[in-house]
């Protein structure tokens, strides 16, 4: 029963408010409290006073409504920087909290159609931010003020969830499984063992946005040669080959979940689709970000040096360290890529010393007139 509902999860096409039902459901027949709990919250919503998960809370911008002393409307859904006023209470003014129930959130965003959804900010709030803006623009009130969200921000609170219960009910599985199911299970992990001796393999999986065929059959190369040079490489054509009816969203979770490392390989269309906030790519990178808080040293971003850095680097991403590949081919023989899977130091350097060094002293002449 569970491992059909697991796939029911991947199936991006079941919706999530009815499979949270059902997954409740499994959770109280297994008496799997603390899932419980995380369900519930998921489907009837939560107390902010209570917390939130990092995930439903999403940096917005505030924007506001403007009227005159005569009453009359003068600004709509303005934007205005109220960054100071943060410092000053200490609250981030631009964090917007979405406690809402699931199926809540599904209603909402068939009704949005950009991709900006706004959020009234509560009275109390709007009240403090007038007073801010009156006192340096006395002839004007704010009226109203709004949250205006990223749709893709909303959109990835469903995919988080989803995430969250393919994971937890994966530990579930695994928790109830039989003997036979847990040889199973050993038997594919990335571990040889010779004698008295284990052999190691890194197991990796390269994500990348689907391009031309040029692009694509590169990609295809750059995973032989990982797997040649002694790592447990894959990739999303690799595995699909294994299935009849592929699912590619299980594939991705899959492969970004049960791997070692991931190498992304960014481009120009990578780039494009994140910054787009568009499909299969914006998704695996939110993914990838959100994880990267807990295991920051699994993902290797990379790209193939045909374009600039800065022309393959999706925004959200603009900070972080960024493999040249031709660079490293051409300049060191991949040992910058090796090096990072393997989590390897390149310069080693000595152990301290446990002699002291003796600091050599100014001698102070006595003094004299």
């Amino acid at each position: 029963m569970l491992d059909k509902f697991i796939n029911k999860l991947y199936d991006t096409n079941n919706k999530l408010s009815l499979l949270l039902l059902e997954a409740k459901h499994i959770a109280e027949n297994y008496n799997s409290t603390e899932l419980i709990t995380y369900i519930d919250k998921e489907i009837n919503g939560y107390k902010i006073e209570d917390g939130l998960p990092d995930y439903r809370k999403i940096r917005a911008q505030i924007v506001v409504d403007i009227k005159n002393i005569y009453g009359e409307l003068t600004h709509t859904e303005h934007f205005f920087d109220f960054s100071l006023l943060s410092e000053k209470i200490g609250f981030d003014l631009d964090d917007s909290y979405v406690p809402d129930g699931i199926s809540f959130l599904e209603t909402s965003l068939k009704g949005i159609s950009g991709q900006k959804a706004i959020k009234p900010i509560p009275k109390p709030l709007v009240k403090m931010l007038d007073e801010t803006f009156h006192y340096n623009n006395k002839f004007l009130h704010i009226v109203a003020a709004y949250h205006k969200i990223p749709k893709a921000s909303l959109e990835y609170i469903l995919i988080k969830v989803r995430q969250n219960l393919i994971q937890d009910f994966q530990i579930l599985l695994k928790k109830h499984s039989t003997d036979n199911e847990e040889i199973k299970v050993s038997k594919i992990e990335n571990e040889l063992t010779l004698g008295k001796d284990k052999i190691f393999f890194e197991k990796v999986f390269v994500s990348y946005a689907w391009e031309d065929e040029e692009h694509n059959s590169k990609i295809i190369s750059f995973v032989d040669f990982l797997r040649k040079k002694g790592f447990d490489a894959s990739m999303d054509k690799k595995d699909s080959q294994k299935e009849s009816a592929v699912n590619f969203n299980k594939l991705m979770v899959n492969g970004i979940q049960n791997s070692d490392k991931v190498i992304v390989v960014l481009s120009k269309n990578y780039k494009l689709k994140a910054d787009g906030f568009e499909g299969g790519v914006w998704q695996e990178l939110n993914m990838i970000i959100e994880d990267m808080k807990n295991s920051k040293n699994k993902y290797i971003f990379v790209h193939f040096g045909k374009n600039q850095r800065i022309e393959v680097t999706p925004t959200v991403i603009a900070g972080i360290d960024i493999l040249d590949l031709k660079k490293d081919q051409d300049e060191n023989n991949f040992n910058l890529l090796f090096a990072k899977i393997k989590e390897e130091n390149i310069i080693e350097f000595s152990e301290v010393s446990k002699e002291e060094v003796l600091i050599k002293k100014t001698e102070i002449k006595p003094f004299k007139l």
